[in-house]
């Protein structure tokens, strides 16, 4: 059986409102729609826009939607189905979350949210299930990657090399292919200094995280899976 194909989602805009800005009139209103304290409402830039104002690195937070989307096109695809992606999603907070390939993301956005609203107050859902779906595997980054074999980044300005090249060292080396979950930005240094090796699939153009992983599933199903 062919290798699973790995993949990270890194710099994820998922988040609860950080303190300084849980007594805002947006953050509050969303809590008592949905009766829950501020503490505990994820941060939205589409309802929390005005409240995001004094965050630092405002422009990569406050949007689940992209995960959400790109977690919907690797584990609803054939090879998700399978068992045969693994995935993982590193937050803005630098926290490290895996998935079980049995779960399946819940495709209506709201209950998306309030699931990952769960799991980052408990770091584990379903929270006293001997099997987790989606639970956290490290505090950072960094010590995450020390147990990886290596991490291949999907960078706008890395080498220019097809899917398919990508997906055939990935899968052969055991390696992380890690792709960034924000919306518009560059990569932490810091991640870019740990990449074994960075790549575009777009010669250099911009694609978003949901484009680049449906290329890559399709590249590994075509590969690994026919």
């Amino acid at each position: 059986m062919a290798r699973r194909l790995k993949v990270i989602l890194l710099e994820a805009g998922v988040e609860l409102a950080p303190p300084e800005i849980q007594g805002h009139p947006q953050i509050v209103r969303t809590a008592r729609m949905h009766e829950i304290m501020p503490s505990e409402v994820l941060l939205d830039k589409s309802l929390h826009y005005h409240a995001m104002a004094p965050l630092s690195r405002k422009w990569k937070r406050g949007r689940p939607d992209i995960t959400h989307l790109t977690l919907l096109v690797l584990l609803e695809s054939l090879a998700g189905r399978k068992g045969m992606v693994e995935v993982y999603m590193h937050t803005v907070n630098d926290e490290v979350y895996a998935f079980n390939p049995k779960v399946r993301i819940p495709k209506h956005y709201d209950r998306f949210k309030g699931l990952m609203a769960q799991l980052l107050r408990i770091g584990r859902v379903p929270p006293k299930a001997e099997e987790p779906l989606i639970y956290r595997v490290s505090d950072s980054l960094d010590s995450f990657l020390a147990r990886q074999p290596g991490l291949i980044l999907m960078w706008e300005h890395g080498t220019e090399a097809s899917e398919d090249e990508v997906v055939r060292q990935a899968v052969e080396y055991g390696y992380l292919i890690g792709i960034g979950a924000f919306p518009r930005g560059d990569f932490d240094r810091r991640i870019l200094r740990k990449a074994t090796a960075t790549y575009s699939i777009a010669s250099g153009e911009p694609l978003t995280t949901w484009a680049i992983a449906c290329r890559l599933v399709t590249s590994y199903e075509k590969i690994y899976l026919t």
